[in-house]
């Protein structure tokens, strides 16, 4: 893995974790649920998910390459990883 992919990887989880935290928040204060502590397990969530996805990608072959990395977070946005 190189540094420009390791740099991509931690600017996209940091756009996942605002996109997990704002969906969530709204919901957990309905629920009566402390704010910073629905925000922290949506993100931890959220971020294990993606890490879960780059784990299973690199056992297969023991590389990560471009692909693999966007079809990761396309998971988790909801899309394909070919748009």
């Amino acid at each position: 893995m190189t540094l420009f992919q390791v740099k991509q990887i931690l600017k996209r989880m940091a756009a996942m974790t605002i996109l997990k935290v704002s969906g969530v928040l709204a919901i957990g204060s309905v629920a009566g649920v402390e704010p910073l502590k629905n925000a922290a397990i949506a993100a931890g969530v959220g971020i294990l998910e993606v890490l879960e996805e780059l784990s299973k990608a690199y056992m297969k072959d023991g590389e990560l390459s471009d692909d693999e990395i966007n079809a990761a977070f396309a998971e988790q946005a909801g899309g394909d990883s070919d748009s």
